[in-house]
């Protein structure tokens, strides 16, 4: 946790910038984007308007900041999982971590990267891109590992790496929008058995 120092009224006042951004994330996250006003913002930060413009920028650079945070918080689960040396185990250590993030009690129901994208207009086409860019970074290590799969001969020589990710992410995104839709965990795991079923005639024991 790193601290900085900044003036308020005329006197000094240190918060911690971590724990702002944490708040910030949660924000966005729950509200989305658009939705999260920067009255919502800085009363979670804990700090004024001034004083979040003098550490973050606008909005639109703090979203971004935040936007890193959580890909430093997600990335190391779901590259853990990819790393296992077998495809099945490791798409469905992949799936049921998924579950656990998107049905967090800490945090709001689902997936920041469906629930904070923002509309996509000239303003906010920048920024709709960067949480774009980041499901497809996601997109683009399962296929990786798909890829590598292959080369082992663990995938059914009728899959395609590509679309098998993008099959995958599909159905991730999915479990994520019906999560906010009020879907349980054991629902959520169910639907995730019958989609193992059905991965299992793609992949090569």
């Amino acid at each position: 946790m790193s601290a900085i120092t900044e003036q308020k009224v005329g006197r000094p006042r240190a918060f911690d910038r971590d724990e702002a951004l944490f708040q910030a994330l949660n924000v966005f996250w729950r509200l989305g984007y658009e939705g999260a006003s920067l009255s919502d913002l800085t009363e979670a930060m804990g700090i004024n308007r001034p004083s979040l413009y003098a550490a973050f920028g606008n909005k639109e650079s703090l979203f971004r900041e935040v936007l890193a945070r959580y890909h430093e918080l997600s990335m190391p689960s779901i590259q853990a999982a990819l790393d296992h040396a077998e495809i099945y185990p490791a798409l469905e250590q992949l799936l049921r971590i998924n579950i656990r993030q998107i049905t967090n009690p800490s945090v709001p129901a689902g997936c920041l990267l469906i629930r904070g994208v923002p509309v996509c207009n000239d303003t906010t086409a920048p920024i709709y891109q960067a949480v774009v860019d980041q499901r497809l970074s996601q997109e683009s290590l399962i296929r990786e590992r798909l890829a590598q799969a292959a080369q082992a001969g663990q995938l059914a020589e009728k899959v395609d790496a590509a679309d098998l990710a993008r099959t995958i992410m599909a159905f991730s995104n999915g479990l994520s929008i019906q999560r906010v839709n009020g879907a349980t965990h054991a629902e959520l795991e169910r639907s995730v058995e019958l989609f193992l079923r059905g991965l299992q005639g793609l992949l090569v024991a």
